[in-house]
Order: structure tokens, then C-alpha cells, then sequence
């Protein structure tokens, strides 16, 4: 087999006294879109900050994130600024807040461009101009001058992507790139991703709460819940026979456009205190499926099928009972 473009391996991350992240790891192969899913507050974008090393300094972090024969984790302040933009752009969830507010579009791309790629003068703007160009920004290079707030949310995310893409990384870290957007907009945005990803044979890691988005453009899909990873497997597989009592309560809390006046099931409680983490599997005191087990130790991650794994004791049972006919 191919080896992975990115390998995330039992990354841990402490805040302080806090473990936001006990248990994370996976893989992105060249050329795939794999989603990052779970509840506000899982580790989504927590996972995509440690890979790029863009935690507070109070922040540990443990494992390894082996990226071009390297582990990103152990490379000093500068290398790892040469990966980051250079090979590994990101897409942050707020453009508001990630772009300055006080420069000029164009002047944030170039300023990308001229420190990965070394691009100034007329080639870093006419550059930059065909970047916004690309990201379906209209009359790219009068816009060029503008400001954030001259932008519309939709038009501001798409010149962070522009600035992301500026050194055409091999990878893309898009973090909830759709929040905040109507839902035409949203889907404008995932369009241009899927295209970006064909025209550049670029991977993306794309972090959402919503399975939604995950369904309409991933091969693969992570769902984490309380810093673990909970399941991973093809979209596909893990939408239509779930192998986790978590994945398969955020499944029922989706509306079906196929059902009328369908009730939705929501997951009962909320996710536990990072202070006080349950002693066995994190989602048992929610889970109607807990037995015993389940609250006495947390469950490893375990092969559920072809290419899935599964942290649920009664994965084979939950497996069967969605093939089961209705």
C-alpha cells in the first residue's frame, strides 16, 4: 500500500490541568478529502492547531504527526514555519478574525507569497490577482485592494482559501470553512474545495459538525467525541451501518428529507467535563446501548470491517442491526 501523506498517531494534547485531546490518530492519503466530525468541543480544531504547531505555549502536545518522512512535532520553531504555508496550508473558521483587518486583500496574499515562494513587486500581485481569480472572487485584481470588511462572509472565506492555496500546499487543513454561511454560499464553498482538490491533486482534511457536509464531499470520515477517536471508516460504510453508539446517535439526529413530519432523536445529556472524564468509554453515561463494560474501561479502537475501526464494545451488534431490513 501507498504510505499516507499525513500520519496522525496517538496525539495527546494538555492545556493546564485539561487533556482536550487523549487519543487521536489517522491518516490522509494523496488526493482524498477525509472529514473530521463530532460535537463542539471534541478536539476537531484542536487536532488541526497541534498538527501545525499553533497551540498557546501552555499547551503539550504527544505522538507524532509524521509528514514527509518527519515527525512535525519534533522539528524546531523554523522548520516547522517552513512547512506550515509552504506545504500545509489552512483554512481557519472565522475569516473575519484570521484575516487583519487593517491590510488590504491582496497585500495578505502577497505577504504569503513572498515568504514561501519568494514573490515580489508586479509577479506577487499579478499572482495574488490569479489566486483570487481562481477562488471565483469577480474582478480579481481591482479587488485586490480591498479590505476584510469590504467582503462578504462568503467573498472572505474565499480569500482565505486564496491565501491558504498561495505556495499550492500538498495539503489543505480547512477548519468548519462553511460557519456562519447561508446555505448556498455553504455549498458554493465546498464546491470550490472538491474542484481545488482535483485541479491541484491536493489533499484536505476538513473539520465539520455537520455529517451533512461530510456526506456530500468526503471519502473517508473521523468522528471524535471527548478527544478520542470514536470511529473512522468510508463515508459510505459508516452513514449507512454505523459501528459506534456515538455515530450512530448523531445519524438519528438528522433530519431525512425522504421522511415527512419525521421526529428527530437527540443524544441525551452533553459531552463530559474535560476535568472529569468518565473512567470507561467517554460517551457511556449518554449512551442507551451502555452495558457494564462500558463504564469500567475505555474501549480500544478495533478493526469493524474493511478498512473501519470502531472504540464501542457492541459494535458487531449495532453493525447487524442497521443491516437488518426494516
Amino acid at each position: 500500500m501507498t504510505a499516507p501523506l499525513l500520519s496522525v498517531q496517538d496525539l495527546m494534547v494538555r492545556i493546564g490541568p485539561l487533556r482536550p485531546i487523549s487519543c487521536i490518530g489517522f491518516d490522509v492519503a494523496a488526493g482524498e478529502m477525509l472529514g473530521i466530525a463530532g460535537e463542539s468541543g471534541s478536539g476537531k480544531s484542536l487536532t488541526l492547531r497541534a498538527i501545525l504547531g499553533l497551540l498557546p505555549s501552555s499547551a503539550s502536545v504527544e505522538g507524532r504527526v509524521l509528514w514527509a518522512g518527519q515527525d512535525l512535532l519534533q522539528l524546531s520553531p523554523r522548520a516547522l514555519a517552513g512547512v506550515r504555508g509552504r506545504e500545509i496550508g489552512m483554512v481557519f473558521q472565522e475569516p473575519m478574525m484570521a484575516l487583519n483587518p487593517v491590510l488590504p486583500i491582496g497585500l495578505q496574499i502577497t505577504e504569503s507569497l513572498r515568504a514561501h515562494l519568494g514573490l515580489r513587486g508586479a509577479a506577487a500581485r499579478t499572482r495574488a490577482a490569479e489566486l483570487l481569480d481562481r477562488v471565483g472572487i469577480p474582478a480579481a485584481r481591482e479587488r485586490l485592494g480591498s479590505f476584510p470588511h469590504e467582503f462578504s462572509g462568503g467573498m472572505r472565506q474565499r480569500a482565505m482559501i486564496a491565501i491558504a492555496l498561495a505556495a499550492e500546499p500538498k495539503l489543505l487543513l480547512a477548519d468548519e470553512p462553511t460557519t456562519a454561511l447561508d446555505v448556498t454560499i455553504q455549498d458554493q464553498i465546498l464546491k470550490l474545495l472538491l474542484r481545488l482538490r482535483d485541479e491541484l491533486a491536493m489533499s484536505v482534511v476538513l473539520v465539520t459538525h455537520d455529517l451533512g457536509v461530510i456526506a456530500e464531499t468526503c471519502d473517508r470520515v473521523v468522528i471524535v467525541y471527548a478527544g478520542r477517536v470514536q470511529e473512522s471508516g468510508p463515508v459510505a460504510e459508516i452513514f449507512a451501518r454505523p459501528a459506534h453508539a456515538y455515530t450512530e446517535g448523531l445519524l438519528r439526529s438528522l433530519p431525512d428529507p425522504r421522511r415527512a413530519r419525521q421526529r428527530l432523536v437527540p443524544i441525551a445529556g452533553s459531552p463530559p467535563d474535560p476535568t472529569e472524564l468518565p473512567a470507561g468509554c467517554p460517551f457511556a453515561p449518554r449512551c442507551p446501548a451502555a452495558i457494564p463494560a462500558c463504564l469500567a474501561t475505555v474501549p480500544p479502537l478495533a478493526p469493524a470491517g474493511p478498512r473501519r475501526v470502531s472504540a464501542c464494545l457492541r459494535a458487531g451488534e449495532l453493525t447487524a442491526r442497521a443491516l437488518a431490513p426494516a
